[in-house]
C-alpha cells in the first residue's frame, strides 16, 4: 500500500466518522424538532450547550449557529426552508 495509500486510508476513515457524526446530528435535530417540539432558539441553545461538553466539535458548533440564521428578508429561518 505505501505512504500514499496509507494517507488515503486515513482520509477514508476520517470521512466515515464525519458522515456518521452528521447522520447523528440530523437524527437528533429531527427528534428534537418534530417529536420534542423545540423551537429554533431552543435547538440553538441545546446544540450550543452540547458543544460545551464531550460532544464539542466543529459540526456541533456550526449546527448550533444555523438555527439562528435568517434568510434575506429576515422573517424566516434558513433551516426551516430546507
Amino acid at each position: 500500500i505505501g505512504p500514499g495509500g496509507a494517507g488515503n486510508y486515513v482520509k477514508m476513515i476520517h470521512n466515515g466518522i464525519e458522515y456518521g457524526d452528521m447522520q447523528l446530528i440530523a437524527e437528533a435535530y429531527d427528534i428534537l424538532k418534530h417529536v420534542g417540539g423545540l423551537t429554533n432558539e431552543e435547538l440553538h441553545q441545546t446544540f450550543a450547550q452540547w458543544n460545551k461538553t464531550e460532544l464539542e466539535s466543529f459540526l456541533i458548533e456550526i449546527t448550533a449557529k444555523i438555527f439562528t440564521k435568517k434568510d434575506e428578508d429576515g422573517k424566516s429561518y434558513v433551516v426551516d426552508k430546507i
